[in-house]
């Protein structure tokens, strides 16, 4: 009985997530207007090569050349509406919207065995209304894919973990949503590193085991990927995962402006004044990747004495909660959301250690890995959304721990005031 009803709560959520994502896209966007270029410029080439896929035009530009200048995974998620319904941004973004509610399903399933239904309930439920989550179906940017592929990937290698015997299918759907997630986004190669020194850490039977899933799992990334590294490797003469998107993030988080101007410091910005003919005129994109992380190195010889400051600048965008943005709808619901989360978020995490350690252990990779990326590159609420499911996986287990232990019966108030023994001996004289 309670299984029926927690399966009729789960689908209530998911379509009241579709719901909010439906109506928030219609109240801002609008479902079949036009992308805006000051919505971000992401957006611009996901839906520019979806449609040149799906009109057989490959991934190129609106010119007709081929560009890796973008890893593919945004534009091919696209790709089915498209080549379905033409070049329909609504059904773009309902699909969307639809896969980013799907991931709620996905928090459930990953916490239901160890942690409870009512947990699985309430993390779906608090991913469902997270501005966090459902903000980035409106300018079809790469975070929904990316938190489903995530999520998928984070629950399959914990149930791969967790099975004695005949974990290899699950292994390999495990790699194969790791190779989804990197093509959507390369920077979860950053969990590699924490992976490898917890598997170092192992006793000697389980790190046997650990390598053997880690294994089959970066062959099943590998084989997900290769494809477009040869394609690169072809078309664009390098073989890579994106041409031009890394040096210039590289660039834009280390220059004179972001390593010297407090406004900027720790945030990304590229001003007019620093693009010069020679990046105008680059012959390709391998040389204009290659020059803007070249300049990005010399604005870092040429500054030693700002690092310091600077990756503190850096961790303090990531987990601050005023995101810098005139869209004051914006910079209030990311700030009140991640403010009332946030604790539960980190109390969450020290409950897991106890509950699950399998869970908590990738969870913590995951922020391992947040960490590693915004030291490299640059702090942004955005990087801390891509992988907003699996912090509200941690606060549902924080909220429920919180609601646990504030369950206080008046036994228990007895017993923790050490007033048990007193009790007991009054109750045996016949007072009790």
């Amino acid at each position: 009985m309670f299984l029926r009803h927690y399966s009729i709560a789960l689908a209530f959520i998911i379509l009241a997530a579709v719901g909010v994502r439906l109506a928030v896209i219609e109240k801002f966007v609008g479902l079949d207007e036009p992308i805006s270029a000051a919505d971000g410029l992401d957006q611009l080439d996901y839906e520019l090569f979806a449609w040149r896929m799906a009109s057989g035009e490959g991934y190129t530009l609106a010119d007709g050349a081929p560009t890796a200048r973008r890893t593919p995974g945004t534009s091919l998620l696209m790709l089915p509406m498209y080549a379905a319904f033409g070049r329909s941004l609504l059904a773009a973004r309902v699909w969307f919207a639809l896969l980013s509610a799907a991931t709620c399903a996905v928090v459930a399933w990953m916490l239901e065995r160890t942690c409870g239904r009512v947990t699985a309930l309430v993390a779906a439920a608090l991913l469902a209304i997270n501005p966090g989550s459902f903000y980035y179906t409106l300018h079809l940017w790469s975070e929904p894919g990316y938190g489903l592929f995530l999520a998928l990937a984070t629950m399959l290698a914990v149930v791969a973990w967790r099975k004695e015997e005949n974990w290899l299918p699950t292994a390999l759907l495990a790699g194969v949503c790791w190779g989804c997630a990197l093509l959507i986004r390369p920077q979860v190669v950053f969990l590699l590193p924490f992976v490898a020194l917890t598997v170092l850490w192992l006793p000697a039977g389980q790190r046997t085991r650990a390598v053997r899933q880690l294994v089959v799992q970066c062959l099943l990334v590998g084989a997900v990927a290769l494809p477009w590294v040869v394609r690169n490797a072809v078309v664009m003469g390098q073989p890579c995962l994106a041409t031009v998107v890394g040096g210039m993030t590289f660039w834009g988080a280390h220059n004179k402006v972001t390593l010297t101007d407090p406004a900027w410091r720790g945030l990304w910005d590229i001003p007019d004044h620093l693009v010069d003919d020679e990046l105008r005129h680059a012959p390709n994109e391998i040389a204009l990747g290659d020059l803007a992380t070249a300049r990005a190195w010399a604005s870092l010889r040429n500054h030693p004495s700002e690092i310091p400051t600077l990756l503190v600048a850096k961790l303090y965008r990531l987990v601050t909660p005023f995101e810098p943005t005139t869209n004051r709808a914006v910079y209030w619901s990311f700030a009140l959301s991640w403010m009332v989360s946030a604790p539960f978020v980190a109390f969450g995490l020290w409950e897991l250690r106890r509950r699950d350690p399998v869970l908590y252990a990738f969870l913590a990779f995951h922020l391992g890995g947040l960490v590693l990326s915004t030291l490299l590159f640059y702090g942004a609420a955005r990087f801390r959304h891509a992988v907003e499911p699996l912090l509200m996986v941690s606060a549902a287990v924080g909220v429920m721990a919180c609601v646990e232990y504030c369950r206080v019966r008046p036994f228990d108030v007895v017993r923790v005031l050490g007033l048990d023994s007193l009790s007991r001996r009054f109750a045996g004289r016949g007072l009790g």
